[in-house]
């Protein structure tokens, strides 16, 4: 790629990032895009996460659900708890709610009227983006001098455009190098490149494995991460109404440590130990699926951006030159000459 398509890249990219929060909830139909500013949901999400809501009848939601509502405390914000409990009072429905890393209650109740709405998805990270536009040096850097270049690119360009001679001997001499250039894909190089990275990463994977699958919970069990990497645990009961009854239902473990997880008795559920290299609420969503999903979506995922990484070695551009092109004419007289010989 040139500089220029590069810089063109990193400014859509940029520009991108910074539309999100105005985009995603045209997009998703939510109500808003937020960005978490405590830690009482970790590790679910972590501050300066972004997290969408999607907006939702309050009589759909159930305990378990996380959910976005107006502070009780009058502020110009928002939490975003789970709800614990489902009381009513009339015909209204009431929550408690509780942060996931807090150990009491919220000690406010929470009116249906309040709710925004529920937690579809988290961006890790992005809540950090709005903070580049007050940071002046860091956006100086990142938009407005890639931009200045763009446009002095592109004045250069049209003043050269504006002499109708030179216009036509550059559209020329582009025409003919496009037609002296190509690009290739290496296919072999690019899957070689895709199966040994996978290879690698489904090593690590593999190593930092813990106990994946269906399982009956004991009322006593320990749940041990034996591998070098922190995991992340989570224990799903088939009746998602009983996911409360088992203490804790996700964490986060310590290389070489264990948890103890609590369960009124005998109880069917799966159990899903990845490496901790996704967002703990991707992986939540994931195992809500398929206990295996979440192991399999790293190993795609790095393997993915680790090939993509990689595309040096197997893309490339090349451009003809007319040596080679002098050479290609001559060996194609030449089969013509044998050709007409043979006959």
């Amino acid at each position: 790629m040139e500089k220029k398509e590069i810089l063109q890249v990193v400014i859509v990219l940029v520009t991108a990032l910074f539309l999100i929060n105005t985009l995603i909830p045209l997009i998703t139909g939510s109500e808003k895009a937020m960005v978490v500013l405590s830690g009482s949901m970790t590790p679910i999400m972590l501050p300066g996460d972004m997290i969408v809501v999607k907006s939702v009848n309050p009589d759909e939601l159930t305990a378990g659900d996380v959910i976005a509502f107006r502070d009780p405390g009058g502020k110009d914000t928002f939490v975003t708890h789970r709800i614990v409990k489902i009381e009513r009072e009339g015909e209204k429905r009431i929550f408690r709610t509780k942060g996931d890393a807090n150990e009491e209650e919220d000690f406010f109740k929470v009116p249906d009227s309040d709710v925004v709405g529920k937690l579809i998805f988290v961006i890790p990270f992005a809540g950090y983006l709005p903070e580049v536009t007050k940071n002046k040096a860091l956006f100086l850097l990142t938009v407005i001098i890639p931009s200045v270049i763009i446009i002095l690119d592109e004045i250069r360009a049209i003043i050269e455009y504006s002499n109708p001679v030179r216009a036509h001997k550059i559209e020329h001499n582009n025409i003919k190098v496009s037609r002296r250039s190509y690009s290739m894909i290496m296919g072999k190089r690019l899957i070689a490149i895709f199966l040994v990275s996978g290879f690698i990463f489904s090593g690590i994977a593999i190593i930092n494995l813990g106990e994946t699958g269906s399982i009956v919970l004991q009322k006593d069990n320990k749940v041990e991460n034996a591998g070098f990497l922190p995991s992340v645990c989570v224990l799903l009961p088939e009746d998602s109404k009983n996911r409360f009854a088992v203490e804790p239902w996700y964490a986060l473990i310590p290389p070489n440590s264990e948890i103890q997880a609590i369960a009124p008795g005998n109880m069917n559920l799966t159990i899903s130990s990845v490496p901790y290299v996704l967002p703990v609420f991707w992986v939540i969503s994931l195992a809500e699926i398929n206990p295996y999903l979440p192991v399999v979506a790293e190993i795609a995922l790095y393997t993915s951006i680790f090939t993509a990484f990689m595309f040096p070695l197997w893309y490339r551009k090349i451009v003809l030159g007319r040596k080679i092109k002098r050479m290609r004419y001559k060996r194609l007289l030449m089969l013509w000459k044998r050709t007409l010989n043979l006959v």
